[in-house]
């Protein structure tokens, strides 16, 4: 830029007495001085996006660990209560995502966000409002869930749709950022700040002492109470760090009246039917959702009370080990811009994921809860590789003008599988006990794998089809 503007410079001077050489040199002037403040605000654009996913997600890890703390060891509730409360976090998904990702595609997505992160500020407050004044219950902890689910629903189109224009702006600068690599730098914010979430959260009410070479000190108890706050706050602040995003695209279909969405939400399952990447991915996201989901959601904090007798810190070391492990997983997937089989290393590091929680079949890991946390790391990489190269392989495979639907209809299947797998793992943890329970999700994701191995295009997909 420095050499067009030197170049500018020398026009200039040469043509100084001709008054169409001086508006040329002008309009060159203008045109180089514009893209400078495009530049400018594109390249800081990325950052403001990773801002938006960081606060959404540390309030997503505070959430993690506070919800299930609440229920069963706040209100002393057992596995089927918080299997039925995480259903209610999870099944507005079901209803209204899809809406979700139509209305992701018509609005300005930048004012979605703002919006939405806004109002996620307000159930927060309202339990910590009812943490002060002793009037938690069961039915105000499912209203939570079930206000949350409904902004996830819209949420979750809206902002990964947005990732594609950020980097494809990027892109046009000269920017080295591929889809890929974007994708990989979201989901390391996203595990980053979940992680931090996890551990702020893990004091609840709870003091925790460091090791003797850290020092031995120790922090907290951070009230409950001051821990919804703070989530309150970290999740509204997403609203201003959103206010350095482009306004984004608007997709136009053409279609108009109450039956425009029906009709939208109608090409985008044509669109992922009719493509054999989209749908082999749509398919294995239920099966995730039902085996993997479930488990982390309700057979985790079980275990952690019912094996191992613990509280909010134990619930906070596992969740921290499960997503350091999927930080670690996308810190490496972010060095690379592109791998030659997306499709296999996504494939291998689902079915590892799933095997390797075989090891709590054997009861005696009740004695060794450092075996617990290193399969929950492993469980953790694999959970890293899984979201990221999923997130790829259907941003790239989807249409760029539905790709909100797309994605909508992805989560879906993810979402959808979640309270159907919540509500079981619940009652079966309840039934058989925590260790027993293992061979479901191992053997459920591993039928899912093998399938996707033999039946979909997935395992032979290479680099450039992403």
């Amino acid at each position: 830029m420095s050499q067009e503007f030197d170049k500018l410079d020398r026009e200039v001077m040469e043509g100084a007495s001709s008054p169409l050489s001086g508006l040329d040199s002008a309009l060159k002037a203008g045109q180089i001085l514009r893209q400078r403040r495009v530049s400018r605000h594109v390249s800081r654009e990325l950052p403001a996006y990773l801002i938006v996913q960081s606060c959404w997600f540390m309030a997503f890890g505070l959430q993690m660990v506070l919800f299930p703390y609440l229920i069963t060891i706040k209100l002393g509730l057992n596995g089927t209560q918080l299997g039925i409360a995480n259903m209610a976090l999870a099944a507005p998904s079901v209803i209204f995502l899809l809406i979700g990702g139509v209305v992701a595609e018509r609005a300005d997505g930048k004012r979605m966000l703002m919006l939405l992160h806004a109002l996620a500020a307000f159930p927060a407050l309202m339990l910590a409002f009812a943490v002060h004044e002793n009037w938690l219950a069961y039915l105000l902890m499912v209203a939570y869930g079930v206000a949350m689910g409904t902004l996830g629903a819209f949420m979750m189109p809206a902002r990964d749709s947005i990732l594609n224009e950020v980097v494809d702006r990027r892109v046009r600068t000269g920017s080295g950022v591929t889809l890929q690599r974007g994708v990989a730098f979201a989901t390391l914010a996203q595990f980053a700040a979940q992680i931090i979430g996890i551990i702020i959260g893990g004091y609840a009410d709870k003091a925790t002492k460091m090791p003797g070479f850290m020092g031995g000190f120790a922090i907290g108890p951070i009230s409950s109470e001051h821990l919804l706050y703070f989530q309150a706050a970290i999740v509204a602040f997403g609203a201003v760090a959103a206010l350095w995003l482009a306004r984004g695209r608007r997709v136009l279909t053409g279609r108009t009246g109450l039956t425009a969405a029906f009709g939208d939400m109608a090409d985008g399952f044509r669109t992922v039917r009719r493509n054999p990447k989209l749908l082999a991915m749509t398919a294995s996201m239920f099966g995730v959702g039902i085996f993997v989901i479930g488990s982390f959601l309700v057979v985790l904090p079980i275990i952690n009370k019912m094996v191992f007798n613990l509280g909010p810190d134990g619930i906070r070391d596992m969740y921290m080990t499960f997503w350091f492990g999927a930080f670690v997983s996308s810190a490496v997937l972010s060095v690379f811009k592109n791998i030659k089989r997306p499709g296999r290393f996504l494939l291998t590091a689902q079915f590892l994921g799933s095997m390797v929680i075989l090891v709590m079949l054997w009861e005696g890991i009740k004695d060794y809860h450092q075996i617990f946390l290193a399969i929950v790391f492993i469980w953790g990489l694999a959970g890293g590789v899984s979201i990221a190269m999923s997130r790829s392989i259907v941003q790239a495979a989807a249409p760029k003008d539905q790709l909100a639907r797309v994605l909508s209809i992805y989560q879906l299947g993810f979402m959808a599988g979640a309270p159907i797998g919540a509500f079981i793992m619940g009652i079966a943890v309840d039934v058989f006990g925590p260790h027993k329970i293992a061979v479901v999700p191992a053997l459920g994701m591993g039928v899912i794998v093998l399938w996707m191995v033999f039946a979909s295009p997935i395992w032979n997909l290479k680099a450039e089809e992403v």
